[in-house]
């Protein structure tokens, strides 16, 4: 659905976030971009979500430009706003009545868990169902490419792996595409479809890897042999990326 193809990017003062950047995302598919901090994986994302431009290369749509979804690191959620209106507020952006826009509301809290907060406000929220009202907020306009900058680093392992599995099963249902951005090589073998390792500074992809386990995607695969080995060869792949590279964290 969405390639990319040798995308520089310079920010004034002369840094040079992406060089030459190349990758394909298609329809339905999870893919993440994995790297040390400040290689430019969240640089991608604001390229792919048109919050800015390239300085060279090209970015091109190869189906009809998707609804776009954004979960950003942070939940950046309206603090005098309540859950449900939270979730209301990319369709009252498009221009829909609160009545007519009620049911998917609702509809998307459900999905979440988040029902019975539906009328609480988001310092009565763990960061967990903070995160959960993000992801439901980005959701409910049923976007083709979901779009997600860390999401989950802030939280516990526990609910990042919870979140991780809920993710994956409304991906199923719903049929959007993922562009995940992460650092952490558990979370990619587990999600991802694909994983792209990305150098330091300047980033470009430096290496690919194909996950090809079934989904529904659980315990038994995150314990299972098949996962470690993933695991450890994207871990060589993200070390070869970095070897002799300067700490840019």
């Amino acid at each position: 659905m969405l390639r990319l193809e040798a995308i520089d990017k310079h920010y004034p003062g002369g840094t040079q976030a992406l060089a030459r950047l190349t990758l394909a995302v298609g329809a339905r598919e999870f893919v993440a971009l994995l790297g040390p901090s400040g290689c430019g994986k969240s640089t991608a994302l604001r390229l792919i979500a048109g919050l800015d431009r390239p300085d060279a290369g090209t970015l091109r749509w190869t189906t009809a430009v998707p609804t776009l979804g954004f979960v950003f690191q942070e939940p950046t959620l309206m603090p005098w706003a309540t859950v449900a209106d939270n979730v209301f507020l990319p369709l009252r952006l498009q221009g829909r009545a609160r009545a007519e826009a009620a049911p998917l509301v609702d509809a998307m809290l459900d999905r979440v868990g988040l029902s019975s907060f539906a009328r609480a406000y988001p310092r009565e929220l763990s960061g967990g169902m903070k995160m959960r009202v993000s992801i439901a907020r980005a959701l409910v306009t049923q976007p083709g490419l979901l779009l997600m900058d860390e999401p989950f680093a802030a939280l516990d392992e526990l609910t990042r792996q919870q979140l991780g599995e809920d993710l994956l099963a409304i991906q199923a249902e719903q049929g959007f595409a993922v562009v995940f951005v992460t650092h952490s090589v558990h979370e990619s073998t587990y999600l991802a479809d694909r994983v792209l390792v990305m150098t330091p500074r300047p980033g470009r992809i430096a290496a690919e890897w194909r996950i090809d386990e079934p989904r529904p995607r659980g315990e038994a695969y995150r314990l299972s042999a098949r996962y470690d080995a993933h695991r450890v060869a994207i871990s060589r792949a993200l070390r070869d990326a970095t070897a002799g590279a300067p700490d840019h964290a």
